[in-house]
């Protein structure tokens, strides 16, 4: 089951990162027809806003996606 569940997500996240990104014109045209224009990428950055950028303290991270968002800022 669990090869499943890996094979599943490796052929679906490319997917939907590319839809929640907007990356082509295709992903803009669905968040354009299906989610009425709301753009993702706006919201995760009034989100990681908040978060300094010389924060030193612990943060839980809850994950229910692919990190898309959060991966370039916490990678340094």
């Amino acid at each position: 089951m669990a090869d499943k569940i890996q094979n599943a997500y490796e052929t679906s996240k490319n997917i939907y990162d590319d839809v929640l990104t907007q990356r082509n014109i295709f992903s803009k045209l669905y968040i354009k027809l299906f989610w009425s224009g709301t753009d993702d990428n706006d919201i995760a950055r009034k989100v990681l806003s908040y978060v300094p950028d010389d924060f030193s303290g612990n943060l839980l991270d809850v994950p229910v996606g692919t990190a898309v968002f959060t991966e370039n800022k916490w990678s340094s």
